[in-house]
């Protein structure tokens, strides 16, 4: 069994990425070439990835982390600013 879930496994290099947002879900697209799904390796694969807003957050937080990046500070408004 494992190696049936080692043969539907998929590899390739991180090219681009985009969202949309669908009935209050996230669809990220990450876009990868070299997949090795295609028969032509060079040919852009899209892998759709449906997530709650939630999901996303503990997501971007993971990627921060294990990038060893911080997230950015928060914004501060002109009136926050002003009076903290």
């Amino acid at each position: 069994m494992a190696e049936d879930a080692k043969a539907q496994e998929s590899y390739g290099v991180l090219v681009g990425w985009a969202h949309r947002t669908i009935n209050n879900r996230l669809d990220l697209t990450l876009q990868c070439i070299d997949s090795t799904r295609r028969a032509e390796r060079h040919e852009p694969d899209d892998h759709h990835i449906v997530m709650t807003p939630q999901q996303a957050a503990v997501l971007a937080n993971y990627l921060y982390k294990i990038s060893g990046q911080t997230p950015p500070p928060e914004r501060k408004g002109f009136w926050r600013r002003l009076f903290g």
